[in-house]
């Protein structure tokens, strides 16, 4: 297998690994651990299957000696598109088995997403669903077959279809008998090679595709699992999408780790998550804040025994303070909190004993191993309270860019992650808005998640995205997009004497709001500012001509 070019390096290896931070295993070493020890435990649920340990390790093994069968190799590239089925955790634990590299992708990506990342991966093989949500990704696949030769393998999961391998064929077939065994194990790939792409989730632009190894995020899941006190009895609900990001991290990497059984739901409907934490008696549930406030606006709410959520864990956003303690009152339970980036890192959380203060008003503290500083525009640390760049490097970060090994890197190995942050004097971490959304208004800076936070404590307020808008004097202005309450509907005047009474100051209200019926997300829940940014910079641009 020849290396990827990564940020990784020998120093680096011997560094974290002296340290205790990294190790030996893989994801399929951890689910041989449990499939030995637990092999009738439920290990992860769908609204299709219920799958042991045992069968789950069963299922992995034959889908690697079935991808050897067809010749793919440690490096090669997988891609992969499903819901959130178990099917991922089949294909992405085989991939672990072989040192194949998945590139997971969004139920919601379309032809011109896939056929970017397959082209820019080199993938050999594509598994995909047949149909899911009215959609006919078959047909998808049948016309990127033709543009797309490299591809050696397409794949259907939950259908089968010509010209096309079958998922369920090769879970069906016995393939182990027709082997050694410990023959895969030959294939065994190191806890240091480049083990999954994930594709950067921006609405606009090419995406990137971030280098992560084992080591990088069996570390996160660690942190998660001592920080959330994960439990092989916990039952964790993936409300948000379990192939990358937050949903990865603790419902594929954490819970894997711990033992837990993994619930899934196939697509995020907040009365469908509340539905499943009392039928499953989930403890623990992740999600990003879009997915927490339309469960708490849900008019079902109060129907549903939610009585065995412990936690829910959240990252992706901000959630304001005033939100959070309300979601906490309302479900009973602890919040958690992380902050990172995909192509960084995940530098804080929030601990489980951690009083409401912090909880509610901050991200968390630095994980062990984890180096987290505030940093000033010519990369000098500044000092307690003071407002910089959040700059941080440690063992659970990316090793680079598919293509770009060197990114948002320094060649001191500190990721500049391009948010504004400050640090109080016992190293909690305050978020207060991004270098690229400040809104700079006749010269003085806005932050939207400032006035975004002022502003969710409206009582006729469900949902809000703050924006920058275009003007000719100012340069740029404040626009609110606002999901209003039921009957009701925001106007400028709302917002300014909410705020006034508030004591804000008056050019950070928003000059502009829009009522919607409800945000536009990108496929990991979190709000698209860039489509609210179009969509304004139309409208004003209609109204001026």
């Amino acid at each position: 297998m020849t290396p990827i070019p990564s940020l990784l390096t020998q120093e680096m290896i011997d560094r974290y690994t002296a340290a205790g931070y990294w190790g030996r295993m893989t994801l399929a070493d951890h689910l041989d651990h449990h499939a030995a020890y637990a092999p009738a435990r439920i290990a992860a649920s769908d609204a299709r299957h219920r799958v042991s340990f045992a069968e789950l390790k069963r299922a992995t093994e034959r889908v690697a000696l079935a991808m050897l069968a067809m010749g793919i190799r440690p490096g090669d590239r997988v891609g992969m598109q499903t819901p959130n089925w178990v099917e991922f955790f089949y294909v992405r634990f085989a991939c672990a088995r072989i040192g194949a590299i998945p590139v997971p992708l969004a139920y919601t990506a379309r032809e011109h997403e896939i056929e970017t990342a397959l082209a820019d991966t080199g993938a050999k093989a594509f598994f995909f669903c047949a149909r899911f949500g009215g959609f006919d990704y078959a047909a998808m696949a049948a016309g990127l077959r033709a543009r797309l030769p490299f591809v050696a393998h397409w794949v259907s999961i939950a259908g089968r279809l010509e010209g096309a391998a079958c998922l369920e064929d090769m879970l069906a077939d016995p393939i182990e008998t027709r082997h050694a065994p410990g023959y895969l194990l030959s294939f065994r790939p190191s806890a240091n090679d480049i083990d999954i792409l994930m594709s950067t989730s921006g609405s606009t632009g090419k995406p990137k595709f971030v280098l992560r190894t084992p080591n990088v995020f069996l570390t996160l899941g660690h942190h998660i699992v001592e920080r959330a006190r994960l439990r092989p009895d916990d039952v964790v609900l993936g409300v948000a999408p379990v192939i990358q990001g937050t949903g990865y991290s603790v419902a594929t990497v954490a819970s894997l780790i711990a033992g837990c059984r993994n619930v899934l739901l196939e697509r995020f409907d907040p009365d469908a998550a509340l539905e499943l934490i009392e039928r499953e008696r989930v403890t623990v549930a992740v999600g990003v804040p879009t997915h927490m406030i339309k469960m708490m606006n849900s008019a079902r709410l109060g129907e549903f025994d939610l009585g065995s959520l412990r936690l829910f864990y959240h990252a992706g956003a901000p959630l304001a303070a005033e939100a959070a303690a309300e979601f906490a009152r309302r479900f009973g339970c602890r919040l958690m909190e992380a902050y990172g980036a995909l192509d960084g890192g995940t530098p804080v959380h929030t601990l489980y004993d951690d009083p409401p203060e912090r909880v509610f008003g901050t991200v968390g503290k630095a994980c062990p191993g984890m180096e987290l500083t505030i940093a000033d525009d010519d990369g000098v640390a500044l000092a307690a309270g003071e407002v910089g760049e959040v700059v941080y490097r440690g063992p659970n970060c990316a090793v680079g860019l598919w293509g770009d090994a060197n990114h948002s890197f320094g060649a001191d190995g500190w990721f500049r992650s391009g948010d504004l942050g400050v640090l109080d004097a016992e190293g909690y971490l305050r978020i207060v808005g991004r270098k690229k959304n400040i809104i700079i208004r006749g010269g003085q800076n806005i932050s939207p998640t400032e006035v975004e936070d002022a502003l969710v404590g409206h009582p006729q307020i469900r949902e809000i995205a703050v924006v920058k808008m275009p003007d000719p004097v100012f340069g740029e202005r404040v626009c609110a997009f606002v999901v209003p309450a039921a009957g009701h509907a925001l106007g400028v005047a709302d917002c300014f004497a909410y705020l006034v009474e508030r004591g804000f100051a008056k050019y950070k209200i928003p000059e502009r709001v829009e009522n919607v019926a409800e945000l536009p997300l990108l496929h990991n829940g979190k709000v698209d500012r860039k489509r609210l940014e179009a969509l304004i910079l139309e409208r004003v641009t209609q109204e001026g001509s």
